[in-house]
């Protein structure tokens, strides 16, 4: 059993098992698509999953505004993001008149401007190597309460977003409905939805861990939340959940599709490792998470197949060159327009990741 948020109940699941009260929940999804007047059920319907990838997430940011300039970019009735994608997770959310903020986002600022060092104190009596604090003005910049109560409307009729975090506690993915907690009419629901936003891209040991005040029981307790993506890189929604059956329940008979943006190249770069401890523990953590990655791919694919839901994936190619630091303004201006450029000219999505058409191709 999940422990609840204070003043705002079930505004989260597990990500690595479905909600018990799975069905119910898609029947008061039900009633909330149907409270949307221009609510069409044989109308197709339009899922986006998008993937971390840290300062990469400029190709996702570029591909959505190249989707937006060629003129047929549908509305998300579900987007979910994790880690360096829960920064774009909101304003594909709302939609393309936010463009321009993702653009920004992804281009405007550099490691001095997000990371506020504190080397001695990181390493004597500290949690991380920066705390949030620049990082949280710069997502409050972009995030206000007017974003907030736009997608509580969303929400209201049915539009979901989902933002992913690791419970450090418990070592399980964490999957926030922000579209509940914005809703909910709680005093603290902004702020909170920034901590959520905090906890998704903290990566630990450079940013500071996020606590939340929880309750379950009767008894009072703080979680420890951490970048989500180290327990998925990218998600649809639950492991375990019956896409079909949800549809069913929500009244939804038109065509199913997800769309998996990979904000990093499907394959590393091929490079000699120096045989010394710093470059072995840095490709080693590479290395952990491309697989896990494929992993959650693969995973979304195959249910995909299981549920008849068309599935469609966009990543970065694996030839762009290297950055020259961790936010590195230039390199992201660079992928950003490439990815404008491909989208906008009409992106090339497969409809399977490249390991399920290399079998195919060998059969």
């Amino acid at each position: 059993m999940m422990a609840e948020i204070s003043g705002i109940p079930d505004c989260r699941i597990w990500g690595d098992d479905a909600p018990s009260d799975e069905l119910e929940r898609a029947r008061d999804g039900r009633e909330r698509f149907y409270s949307d007047p221009d609510f069409d059920p044989k109308a197709s319907v339009h899922f986006l999953a998008i993937s971390g990838g840290a300062q990469e997430g400029a190709f996702g940011g570029g591909l959505l505004a190249g989707w937006t300039a060629r003129g047929d970019r549908p509305e998300f009735k579900l987007v979910t993001g994790v880690s360096s994608g829960s920064l774009l997770a909101p304003f594909a959310f709302l939609g393309s008149e936010y463009d321009g903020a993702i653009r920004e986002i992804f281009s405007r600022y550099s490691t001095k401007d997000i990371l506020n060092k504190r080397i001695f104190s990181a390493l004597f009596r500290g949690v991380s190597l920066s705390d949030n604090d620049r990082f949280r003005a710069i997502l409050k910049t972009y995030f206000t309460p007017v974003e907030m109560e736009k997608v509580a409307d969303a929400y209201a009729h049915g539009r979901k977003l989902y933002i992913g975090s690791t419970n450090l506690d418990s070592c399980r993915p964490v999957l926030w409905d922000i579209g509940k907690i914005a809703s909910s009419g709680h005093p603290d629901a902004y702020n909170l939805i920034i901590e959520v936003l905090l906890a998704s891209t903290a990566f630990p040991g450079i940013f500071p861990p996020i606590l939340f005040d929880v309750e379950q029981n009767g008894k009072a307790y703080q979680e420890l939340h951490v970048d989500g993506g180290l327990t998925a890189q990218v998600f649809a929604y639950s492991i375990n959940t019956d896409a079909k059956q949800v549809l069913m329940e929500i009244g939804i008979k038109g065509q199913a599709h997800v769309y998996v943006l990979r904000n990093a190249p499907i394959w590393p770069k091929v490079a000699t490792v120096e045989p010394s401890t710093l470059p072995i523990l840095v490709k080693t953590a590479e290395t952990l998470v491309n697989s896990m990655a494929l992993m959650d791919m693969h995973h979304i694919y195959l249910d995909a197949l299981d549920n008849d839901i068309q599935f469609h994936l966009a990543y970065m190619p694996s030839d762009f060159r290297d950055p020259e630091e961790p936010f590195d303004p230039p390199y992201m201006k660079e992928l950003y327009n490439l990815a404008f450029e491909k989208a906008k000219a009409g992106y090339p999505w497969e409809s399977k990741p490249p390991e399920f058409q290399n079998e195919e191709e060998g059969e």
